[in-house]
């Protein structure tokens, strides 16, 4: 590596750097001296133990331009000074810890707008988490329990990743969220939601995947998600039902149902969702039969049924969906054989639909 005093030199105009796979490393260069640089990446650097003051540099304000900062998989990271009087970091907006289980303290960064954290001390998730006061966009990951009232002064998150951790029904996580538009749960430990959903009333994606203990969504937890958009339930192998209460999702345009084979018939209250667009169903093998009351999605464009293989029959009531342009069926044997044109038992009920596409 060149002497750090040649690295105004060297790297005056570069904006972004990445630092990865260095074994022996031990000490970081001074790359707060960069005036321009943006974005910089630090991966795999498993020697690093202690990040000093060598890494800001001599300059009164460190880092002046630096918007993205990433810190992952540093296993012998413990400590992170800072330089007292001097200004870190003043543009940071988006910052990446993760895998780097030894380390308990950062620099104070208020700015941030974006923070992704995982595999971390929960010590370092709770201070990140409180000093950052306008977060609009954070992910949490692998984390066995996160701690009470972690979200509480997170008044303006817009977006809402959890990822691997155990969350319980009583849980406040959700509580307070007031302007959350996006939220992911995703291969996490829970039961049923955090009660706070239904406090939710900016909400407008709900994406719930890899739930493997999720056995059903909560009756009255929809009733004020009336922003609601898009619901994307996938890979929930124990979820049995779905609520009546989706008939509260008056906004609701688009509804995919995903690898849930305990699911054994939808809700009657799915005719209520009279701004639907988009359904679609697949790999849900305990699905035996579909509500009649579809007959109500008066702006359906679009049905998907995906290797539903003991679905029975298509709802008499689809023959009144005018608004429906494509119908799409795939691997569902019954259906193909009651679909079939002009023969099939189901022919009369879609004959009007411009787009049909059924095959094995």
């Amino acid at each position: 590596m060149f002497p750090y005093w040649m690295m105004d030199l060297l790297l005056p105009n570069h904006v972004e750097i990445s630092l990865g796979n260095c074994e022996r490393c031990h000490q970081l260069p001074p790359l707060g001296k960069l005036r321009f640089l943006k974005v910089l990446n630090i991966c795999r650097i498993s020697a690093l133990k202690y990040i000093d003051d060598t890494f800001y540099g001599d300059m009164e304000s460190s880092f002046p331009s630096l918007e993205v900062l990433s810190i992952r998989v540093a296993l012998c990271l413990e400590e992170w000074t800072t330089v007292n009087g001097r200004e870190h970091f003043p543009l940071l907006s988006s910052l990446t810890v993760d895998c780097c289980p030894k380390l308990v303290k950062l620099p104070m960064i208020q700015s941030l707008k974006e923070l992704h954290i995982g595999e971390t001390n929960v010590t370092l998730l709770t201070s990140l988490i409180m000093n950052a006061t306008v977060l609009t966009s954070l992910r949490i990951s692998d984390f066995n329990e996160l701690p009470d009232e972690l979200l509480k002064n997170q008044k303006q998150l817009d977006r809402l990743n959890v990822f691997y951790c155990s969350l319980k029904s009583s849980s406040d996580l959700l509580d307070n969220l007031s302007c959350l538009k996006y939220l992911d749960i995703q291969a996490c430990s829970i039961e049923s939601l955090p009660a706070g959903l239904q406090n939710l009333s900016s909400l407008e994606t709900l994406d719930l995947n890899f739930c493997d203990s999720l056995v059903s969504l909560p009756v009255n937890g929809l009733q004020r998600l009336s922003s609601l958009c898009s619901l994307r339930v996938q890979h929930c192998k124990t979820l049995a039902s779905l609520p009546e209460g989706m008939r509260y999702l008056t906004s609701l345009q688009d509804l995919l149902i995903n690898e849930c084979p305990e699911l054994t018939s939808l809700p009657r209250s799915i005719q209520h969702l009279s701004s639907l667009r988009y359904l679609q169903i697949r790999c849900c093998r305990g699905l035996i039969s579909l509500p009649d009351e579809m007959q109500h999605l008066s702006l359906l464009s679009e049905f998907s049924i995906i290797n539903c293989s003991n679905l029975m029959s298509l709802p008499q009531g689809v023959h009144n969906l005018t608004t429906l342009q494509a119908l799409r069926i795939y691997g569902c044997p019954h259906l193909q054989r009651r679909c079939k044109k002009v023969r099939g038992e189901d022919w009369p009920n879609i004959a009007h639909i411009p787009f049909i596409e059924i095959l094995n």
